[in-house]
């Protein structure tokens, strides 16, 4: 019974928890379906309150209105006015423009109140859409003289605001031009708007050219100094010297200059080295109680150095210093550059105790200059003491300090000392040589006969980061034609092609020695001819008189007129290359050679002096050279010189 009633319960268990989960599911499977249907309800609410708010209109045919989300401009253009009644707020609505033209009717595109918001609207991102509006508008008989003022203004400003911001100024122009053709002209406002406009985008070309245009209006007129001042500005920096004084008169007229105006007029007078002009300038500021300032003081000086006015500049710095606190370091710095490219050593040294003496402190630009003027007169052991005071002073020292002792020394010969300072400049860590400290020590080597230690200067180079260039190549092959190194000088070339420095005439010049020094002028007369086909350099002629003078030195006739020929071919040789080549063949006695290349001159229709001609004519007669007498003679009657009787066999 017990066994029975156990199992009647458990079947009852199971089939409760059988319904229990087929309930379960079921719910689920509605909430599910009732969250859906709510979701898509609400989309279709939404959508249809979204429609309602976007829904298009089309362009109305026949008179137009204005669209109420455009009243506000219209009216603030002065083009629009507000509904005196309810009925005129129910008119239809008139959709802004679509970008279409050919939607709109001529009606709303003469009507001003729509045309002037529309294309301000365009301004701000579709400049292009914007001015075919206009220009639409204008086809269609919109009347610029007929617009409100405030209207026109807004509708010019915010056209030619956007077409400078594009760059577009040839549109300004244009547009300009409208208002010039209609009478209007262009008002103050809108240009002087134009031009600070472009000088803010340094379109300094763009604002003067147009002015040049505008100012073809007679009616044109502008009493505003700000402006003429940024013309004056946009004239200094396109060079326009013609333009600046005219601009800075204007200036005048209107006001008192400001600094940046006699700032600019001093620029000017420096580009012009007018030094006359930039005291008188100064003078005026003074005048104008115009608070000067180093900057201008300082334009001033470098004028008058740049002039010579070394005297004048030397009276300006006394007056300067009277002012107080306007002469700095960079004042005495342009006046000792003065006197260092004069060679007045006495003077600089003078200049630089007067400026430690007014509290000023010398720079390394300072140093530098007493430096390189004790290097350039010779007087080494000054620029070193100087080197040393500004250790013990503290003055930090840089690369070009460094440098400039470097070439005092390889200057005076002196070569074990500038390698010494080299060594010394490693051991800074903040310091490290430049290309122009490696060009100086390698030349120094090499013309001291130590290729080697040259050449771990270039390794020193490489290893620190620097390329050599052209001229530290050409400095070690020519320091292989000195002890006489082809296949050093050959290696070195090729060295040079392989890391992208392209060679110059100046190049294969130290080529052609390096082959004579080795006696080795037929790989020079092949280099020569190949140059231009293997490295695309076109060979100077001087090229061909070195070589030819080389193979008359070596007293090989033959390869001499070969060189000569292939000179014939690229260009006519000039009556100097012929004295060159005629006066070194008679030095070593070689008439066979010159009396051949007068021939081959003749031949070909090119000039030599009658006075070399008859040099080399009296050589061989002097030497019983009958034959080439003759040829001589001959040659010579043929170019119309005259040919002394005694010689005609």
């Amino acid at each position: 019974m017990m066994n029975q009633e156990s199992w009647i319960s458990a079947d009852i268990e199971m089939v409760v928890s059988s319904l229990w989960k087929a309930v379960y599911a079921t719910q689920c499977e509605l909430m599910t379906a009732l969250l859906f249907v709510i979701a898509w309800r609400l989309g279709v609410f939404f959508r249809k309150t979204h429609q309602k708010k976007k829904q298009p209109t089309l362009y109305k045919v026949g008179k137009p209105t204005h669209p109420n989300h455009m009243k506000g401009q219209a009216n603030q253009a002065g083009c629009g006015k507000r509904p005196s009644n309810a009925s005129e707020t129910t008119k239809p609505v008139v959709a802004p423009f679509d970008g279409h033209i050919e939607h709109v009717t001529p009606e709303l595109l003469k009507d001003c109140s729509w045309v002037v918001p529309q294309v301000a609207q365009l301004c701000r991102a579709q400049l292009t859409q914007a001015l075919e509006l206009y220009r639409a508008a204008m086809q269609a008989g919109l009347q610029l003289q007929d617009m409100p003022a405030e209207s026109r203004h807004i509708l010019f400003l915010q056209m030619v605001t956007a077409a400078v911001r594009a760059g577009q100024t040839d549109e300004v122009r244009k547009l300009f031009g409208d208002l010039m053709t209609s009478g209007l002209g262009v008002d103050s406002s809108l240009f002087t708007s134009t031009v600070k406009l472009c000088t803010s985008k340094q379109l300094y070309a763009e604002s003067l050219a147009i002015f040049d245009f505008v100012s073809k209006d007679p009616s044109f007129a502008m009493t505003d100094r700000t402006v003429w001042s940024c013309l004056l500005f946009c004239a200094i920096e396109m060079k326009a010297q013609h333009k600046c004084e005219f601009f800075f008169e204007r200036v005048k007229d209107y006001g008192t200059p400001q600094p940046k105006d006699f700032g600019n007029m001093l620029r000017l007078a420096g580009l012009k080295r007018d030094w006359q002009t930039s005291l008188t300038l100064l003078q005026d500021m003074a005048k104008s109680t115009v608070e000067i300032n180093s900057v201008q003081c300082n334009t001033a000086l470098a004028t008058c150095v740049g002039a010579g006015r070394i005297s004048e500049a030397r009276t300006l710095l006394d007056t300067i210093e009277t002012l107080g606190g306007v002469a700095d370091v960079i004042s005495y710095n342009t006046l000792m550059k003065g006197y260092a490219q004069g060679g007045r050593i006495e003077e600089c040294f003078e200049l630089f105790d007067r400026l430690q003496a007014v509290g000023v402190s010398p720079s390394q630009v300072t140093y530098g200059i007493l430096i390189d003027v004790c290097i350039n007169e010779n007087q080494v052991d000054r620029a070193v003491q100087i080197f040393a005071d500004m250790n013990k002073n503290g003055c930090p020292l840089n690369t070009v300090l460094y440098t400039l002792l470097i070439k005092g020394f390889a200057r005076a010969g002196d070569c074990d000392q500038a390698m010494n300072v080299y060594s010394q400049m490693q051991t800074e860590r903040t310091i490290s040589p430049d290309i122009i400290t490696f060009s100086i020590l390698i030349k120094a080597n090499c013309d001291s006969d130590r290729l080697e230690e040259a050449l771990i200067l270039l390794g020193d180079m490489v290893a620190s980061g620097l390329k050599p260039d052209e001229v530290v190549f050409n400095t070690l092959i020519a320091g292989c034609a000195k002890q006489g190194n082809v296949n050093l000088g050959k290696q070195l070339f090729t060295d040079m092609i392989a890391s992208g420095v392209r060679p110059s005439n100046a190049t294969f010049s130290i080529l052609i020695r390096v082959y004579h020094a080795c006696k080795c002028l037929e790989e020079a007369v092949t280099m020569l001819n190949t140059m231009f086909a293997k490295h695309n350099v076109e060979p100077e002629p001087r090229l061909y008189l070195q070589l030819m003078q080389a193979c008359i030195r070596e007293r090989q006739g033959r390869r001499t007129i070969e060189v000569y020929g292939m000179l014939s071919e690229r260009s006519m040789p000039t009556q100097a290359t012929h004295s060159s080549v005629l006066s070194t063949c008679m030095n070593l006695h070689m008439y066979d050679t010159a009396t051949e290349i007068i021939r081959i001159a003749v031949a070909n229709g090119a000039s030599v002096l009658a006075k070399d001609t008859n040099a080399v004519l009296e050589g061989a007669f002097k030497k019983n050279k009958t034959q080439l007498v003759r040829i001589c003679v001959a040659s010579m009657q043929t170019m119309g010189h005259n040919v002394d009787p005694k010689f005609v066999v």
